[in-house]
């Protein structure tokens, strides 16, 4: 009876085992069918100074033939500087290498980089893909940015770079959700690879859903005390589909939330658990039926001891970063470093939690930013594109934008050696 259970058992989860890799997750193909190169042609005062491109991806109504589609703004910023369609600047979506058409700009917002155009009409040569508003669930979840990026127009033996087929899939997962210190912008970090062209396409979950919009990535150097670059770490970021939703919204621009489609895989493995149930209760309740007689009491053993509770280690006290000012107007003050967005440094009082007094030389209104990144129990000091520079205590100069690593205990300052700062553990 033991033999015949088992092989039962073993049938049913070999219907599961055989169910599962026709359903298995993995990228969706009808991603590429929703998402298409375009192209801005840039002409001032009648002279053509050249042609930008990048990745857009469609929305609106599922089953319907789309009209709108999404891009990042600094695709089109070329386009935009030169009269925004009022001169000669035209956008165009390519669909194949001699099949295209004109787009139009419905609205943008340059501080989350986001832009929407339609065409004049809607197509049938591309569909809408849905969106699907990030959670902490989709954290260590696999993603796919999907796009047109500068690294394959450079392929070997590339015929084409226009069509749905020619489109990049580079995959990976999301390592956090985080909101953008100085911006605000709600951003997913990943450690999928994303090239220039990628920017303005979808980054996709395994249904085909859009989560993010691949938009930037930071490089974030090391230096030691002697100023010579010691690691280079490349971190890419995709804008939170959250932030496009208003943009959308204010424009009464359709879109679908959710794939809304059948789950047939767990239908199935619903099914196939309820049966091999059924199968064990019949074949318990017949194992029971055939025994003779009554069965012989066994003895129970004695309970085990109960265990002694374990020594518990001494809680440690957590780390406290804090950013201390060197600089006699402050007179030793700090501030912490701990939260997401970290600390603004500058002579801008409404944002920043170490002010400057006004006319200060060498400081800017928003010079520079640290945040405390504590996975890893160091420092991340940005430079925010200051006039007179952000500059480490060797007096090596950071490239604004760059994030830059510091233990505890090391020192920078702003423009001039009298404005200087140092990072602490309290």
């Amino acid at each position: 009876m033991k033999k015949r259970m088992t092989a039962l058992l073993l049938a049913l989860f070999l219907m599961l085992s055989s169910a599962a890799p026709a359903l298995a997750s993995g990228f969706d193909r009808e991603v590429l069918s929703g998402v298409v190169y375009i192209q801005e042609t840039v002409y001032l005062e009648g002279e053509y100074l050249g042609s930008w491109r990048g990745t857009a991806f469609f929305v609106g109504e599922r089953g319907k033939a789309p009209q709108y589609l999404v891009t990042n703004h600094h695709v089109i910023e070329h386009f935009l500087a030169t009269g925004g369609g009022q001169g000669e600047s035209r956008l165009y979506v390519v669909y194949e290498q001699n099949d295209y058409e004109e787009a139009f700009l419905v609205d943008y917002n340059a501080d989350m980089d986001l832009a929407v155009l339609k065409l004049d009409q809607p197509t049938d040569k591309r569909i809408a893909l849905p969106l699907e508003l990030p959670t902490q669930d989709l954290v260590g979840a696999s993603v796919y940015a999907v796009g047109y990026p500068s690294v394959a127009d450079n392929a070997v033996n590339a015929l084409a770079s226009f069509r749905t087929e020619d489109a990049t899939v580079t995959t990976g997962s999301v390592s956090r959700l985080l909101t953008e210190s100085g911006t605000g912008r709600r951003v997913l970090q990943l450690d999928v690879s994303i090239q220039g062209g990628n920017s303005g396409g979808p980054l996709v979950t395994e249904d085909g859903t859009v989560v993010g919009i691949n938009t930037f990535g930071v490089t974030i150097t090391s230096y030691d005390q002697t100023g010579q670059v010691t690691s280079a770490d490349s971190m890419k970021y995709a804008l939170n589909v959250e932030e496009l939703i208003p943009l959308l919204d204010k424009n009464g621009v359709p879109y679908q939330l959710g794939k809304n489609s059948f789950p047939l895989l767990a239908v199935i493995l619903g099914v196939v658990a309820v049966a091999a149930i059924v199968v064990v209760v019949l074949l318990v309740g017949r194992s029971r039926r055939t025994q003779p007689g009554a069965a012989r009491a066994k003895a129970r053993p004695a309970p085990a001891p109960a265990p002694e509770p374990a020594p518990q280690p001494a809680p440690q006290p957590q780390a406290n970063p804090i950013l201390r000012s060197l600089s006699a107007q402050h007179g030793g003050a700090t501030v912490s470093v701990a939260g997401q967005q970290g600390v603004l440094v500058g002579r801008d009082g409404s944002v920043c939690g170490i002010v400057f007094k006004e006319g200060t030389p060498g400081v800017s209104a928003r010079h520079c930013s640290v945040v405390w990144d504590g996975r890893t129990g160091e420092f991340l000091l940005t430079d925010l594109k200051s006039t007179y520079g952000t500059f480490l205590a060797t007096g090596q100069k950071l490239t604004p934008g760059v994030a830059c690593r510091l233990k505890a205990g090391d020192t920078f300052y702003l423009g001039e050696q009298s404005n200087a700062l140092r990072v602490e553990l309290g």
